[in-house]
């Protein structure tokens, strides 16, 4: 199915002669069409959106929703919670970078096993503090102890935490701090492939044994290697076309799983090149008939985007939507935040902010550059569908002086 590596690589003099070049803008528009912020996509699409764009931050409670909201054609909140806690089509779980999704269930086993070992030998170690017990430890006591207390029904945090307690009995001192907030120990389970979120119970997170919530899947019915060549093409024709840099930086995955994957996928990737950028970009081969169908002329809508929003998650240069003296604008790394974001045909052109009282919904634009009247008048607009969407009675708009 794969070329060989060697044989792939001893070409790459060849094809550095004859690489298609792309232009920004060209790429930019690409990349809005593969997240369906230049068209909205249909309501029975949804699951199909979150697979294009491997999954929706899940940190916020509201992001996924308001992710959605701009991407597929009269959405609803309960269209969502429909995927995920009847349809069973969705899944929130801990996946890329350590952080909470919302991915496709059908897509768990390529994430899971592509992701697992990153976490327990790299990234997971770093966030561990230094009272808990050692791995070996919490695989052999406290995992079965998890499993057996969420054998009858999901559990609240608080809840799991207290019966796994109580099965430990006098032994449960050294765990008592093992679930906390960020994910503690549910997360290792989440990656060990024990435990996945299950429907909020009282507004809090719930968390079920995968067994029990998705007895059909089987995560370990791929590989690692084979794992992560499909994340790879899934990212790509998401994010693509993107340097091996920026799948290791949206993935989690050390530099050498990335390197390896571009390799062992080489036969069906095409290597581009684009205008003053430099490094090696790769894209699926299939999408290049894409670029073709791009119209430059076409105005990109308005967008107001939630934190966190995708289009700012995949690559390390994200000058395909953001200029560089903006970027600390938005990207906040030492609070460790990403800020909503105003979208004018594609690129950012400010931050937003809501606030939601019992009748009104506040929204406030403060802008990078001068917005043009026509401009802000579409995303006052967006404003207006989305006060209808909260359910707000009345808009209050406001943009921040330049």
């Amino acid at each position: 199915m794969f070329m060989h590596a060697a044989c792939f690589f001893c070409c790459e003099a060849w094809a550095e002669v004859s690489l298609e070049t792309i232009t920004m803008e060209k790429l930019t528009r690409l990349y809005l069409l593969k997240h369906h912020l230049f068209k909205k996509a249909n309501r029975e699409d949804l699951v199909e959106v979150v697979g294009d764009v491997c999954g929706l931050h899940a940190q916020a409670a509201t992001g996924p929703y308001l992710a959605l909201w701009n991407r597929v054609e009269g959405f609803e909140e309960s269209f969502l919670n429909k995927a995920l806690y009847e349809e069973k089509s969705l899944v929130k779980t801990w996946v890329m970078r350590g952080t909470l999704h919302i991915i496709p269930s059908e897509d768990m086993p390529v994430y899971n096993r592509s992701l697992r070992r990153m976490w327990f030998e790299h990234h997971g170690r770093f966030m561990r503090a230094p009272h808990w017990p050692p791995i070996e430890q919490r695989r052999r006591l406290i995992f079965p102890k998890i499993m057996e207390a969420l054998a009858q029904k999901p559990l609240k945090r608080k809840d799991l935490s207290d019966k796994v307690r109580s099965l430990l009995k006098d032994n449960s001192q050294p765990y008592e701090r093992l679930f906390s907030g960020w994910g503690g120990i549910l997360k290792e389970t989440a990656y060990e492939g024990l435990t996945v979120h299950a429907e909020p119970c009282e507004r809090e997170s719930c968390f079920a044994r995968l067994d029990k919530w998705f007895p059909k899947i089987d995560l370990n019915r791929e590989n690692e290697q084979q794992a992560q060549e499909k994340l790879l093409i899934k990212y790509l024709h998401g994010y693509g076309p993107a340097t091996q840099q920026d799948f290791s930086l949206w993935s989690g995955l050390m530099a050498g799983d990335a390197k390896k994957a571009i390799e062992n996928a080489g036969s069906l990737l095409q290597q581009v090149s684009v205008e003053g950028v430099r490094g090696q970009f790769w894209m699926p081969r299939g999408d290049l008939r894409l670029l073709d169908s791009i119209d430059l002329s076409q105005v990109a809508p308005a967008r107001l985007l939630p934190k966190f929003d995708s289009i700012l998650l995949g690559h390390k240069d994200r000058s395909r939507v953001i200029k560089e003296e903006h970027k600390k604008l938005v990207f906040k790394p030492k609070v460790g935040d990403i800020a909503a974001t105003v979208t004018i045909n594609g690129r950012v052109a400010g931050t937003w902010r809501h606030k939601r009282t019992k009748r009104t919904l506040e929204i406030a634009i403060k802008p990078f550059v001068r917005i043009v009247k026509d401009d802000l008048a579409e995303v006052e607009l967006q404003a207006q569908e989305l006060s209808q969407y909260m359910g707000a009675e009345k808009l209050n708009f406001s943009v921040a002086s330049q």
